[in-house]
């Protein structure tokens, strides 16, 4: 509630104050009625109204000097309506100086009077959004609460910021929640760039998500498709969704959630062609059926056939089956899991290991945020599986020197000699090293010398990584006959091969 003063020396006009305005509807306190200048001035010292009206003519201290008296104090200045029944040029112009831009001559039109409250409550309405605005972006701890409580954190603010929520509840008509993702760091910098013109609360977020606090009478739609038009004028993919709007900073969180929600459904089904706005976007309802044992297993069947038309149509018709019940991205990410898993069981028993599709499993577990991005790595992951079974099987079914080639690329970084080869595959040892020779034109040894080399070359051009760590990768341990076989076969010292093949990139 606002507070306001009201000071004129006859009693019938004082009551006439009180009871022309419904005060109470307008949003006013009357914590002051006062029949003298001296009177006012102790009313407004004990309770800093937001609006004193004051008669001109009182005995004591009149008006004009009641103002000029509460301009020199050090408090929150209010808001003055002078009203007189003398129209002398000279009472205005000394009102004016003292800062008045109301006067009003009695007596006051209903229309004329109506319209000085109606100006004097967006003025007040706005210097109060103000300090709102001003307490927001001073405060330091508050984001921080606020960010740990949508984090899921945070239950119940502690003392001092459940304080500064309350004042600032008190304060605003509601808030809002505007929620931002995109690349780590790029949508906090932005965020946070336009947290300060707009008025809002900057929440820095984990990941790749931010926020915006706002006030609920503010433009929030228009600041969502700013930063919707920033991000698409720069190349970056995000999103931007609007929460439903909440009466207190503690509700935020049911904000966050709806929000956060809207644009992982908009974002993961590829429909966000601007920003999401909760209250005006309805989702529909989301299904939540994954798909039956038998139909999985009959995917990894066809895997394990190398039926690959067989089984990427399975799969085709999963995801369709998503898209069309707008399945929850969660229920598809968990399928995609379940399949993910079974295809490394698959490859265990064809002799696969479980560091090769490690890399393969982190990224289903973070990277894939859209139905299309899923559905190919998950079709990728499928490829890859069938071309290492087939490999395998054509592996077992070639000749023995054609399986020693493939266990040799497999295992180069391995200290290997001929004769644990030979036991590998049940050779002798001589037959198998003149056999090799006569097949490959070098011996095992010189074959694996190869092997290296070429890995180390790969590395050097393509990484950024040590000479020695790229070494001991490939299996040397001295880097004198590392050295020596490099040079052997590119007539170049290992640095001097990673310029030319960088200088030749540029």
């Amino acid at each position: 509630m606002y507070k306001v003063v009201l000071a004129d020396d006859e009693t019938l006009a004082l009551e006439g104050l009180r009871t022309l305005t419904d005060w109470e509807e307008l949003g006013f306190e009357i914590c002051g009625a006062c029949e003298n200048g001296e009177e006012a001035l102790a009313a407004i010292v004990q309770h800093s109204p937001d609006l004193v009206i004051t008669d001109i003519r009182m005995p004591e201290i009149d008006g004009l000097e009641l103002i000029r008296r509460v301009r020199a104090l050090e408090m929150e200045q209010p808001l003055f309506i002078v009203l007189s029944g003398y129209g002398e040029f000279e009472y205005a112009r000394t009102a004016i100086r003292y800062g008045v831009r109301h006067y009003l001559l009695k007596p006051v039109l209903d229309a004329e009077w109506d319209k000085v409250l109606a100006d004097i409550t967006d003025e007040l309405e706005m210097s109060l959004r103000q300090k709102l605005q001003q307490s927001m972006l001073a405060s330091r701890l508050l984001p921080l609460v606020i960010a740990r409580m949508l984090e899921g954190h945070l239950a119940e603010p502690e003392e001092e910021a459940a304080e500064q929520m309350d004042r600032l509840d008190e304060a605003a008509a509601g808030w809002t929640y505007l929620h931002v993702e995109g690349p780590c760091g790029y949508v906090s910098a932005l965020c946070r760039e336009l947290a300060g013109p707009a008025g809002a609360l900057f929440i820095d977020l984990s990941g790749d998500q931010a926020g915006l606090v706002v006030e609920s009478t503010a433009d929030t739609a228009g600041l969502a498709e700013q930063i919707y038009a920033r991000l698409n004028r720069e190349g970056v993919k995000g999103s931007v969704s609007i929460g439903p709007g909440v009466r207190s900073l503690r509700e935020l969180p049911v904000s966050y959630r709806e929000a956060a929600g809207a644009a992982a459904r908009q974002y993961f089904y590829a429909e966000s062609s601007g920003p999401v706005d909760t209250a005006s976007v309805s989702s529909g309802p989301q299904g939540y059926t994954m798909p039956s044992t038998e139909q999985v297993g009959e995917l990894i069947g066809g895997v394990e056939r190398l039926h690959e038309q067989k089984a990427l149509e399975l799969l085709s018709g999963m995801f369709r089956e998503f898209r069309e019940n707008r399945t929850a991205p969660g229920v598809v990410q968990m399928t995609s899991m379940d399949i993910m898993l079974r295809s490394m069981e698959l490859l265990k028993e064809f002799g696969g290991a479980d560091d090769q599709w490690i890399a393969s499993l982190d990224f289903f577990r973070t990277e894939p945020k859209s139905l299309e991005a899923l559905q190919a790595a998950v079709e990728a992951v499928l490829i890859n599986c069938m071309n290492f079974i087939r490999q395998q099987k054509e592996r077992s079914s070639e000749h023995p020197l054609t399986r020693v080639e493939w266990f040799l690329k497999d295992n180069y970084a391995k200290h290997l000699t001929v004769k644990e080869i030979a036991e590998q595959f049940y050779i002798n040892p001589v037959y198998l090293g003149q056999a090799f020779i006569k097949k490959h034109g070098v011996s095992i040894l010189e074959y694996i010398h190869n092997l290296r080399i070429e890995a180390a070359k790969k590395r050097l051009t393509e990484t950024g990584d040590t000479v020695r760590s790229i070494m001991e990768s490939v299996g040397y341990v001295h880097y004198h006959h590392f050295l020596r076989e490099f040079e052997k076969r590119t007539a170049m010292k290992p640095v001097a091969f990673r310029e030319q093949a960088q200088a030749g990139q540029e």
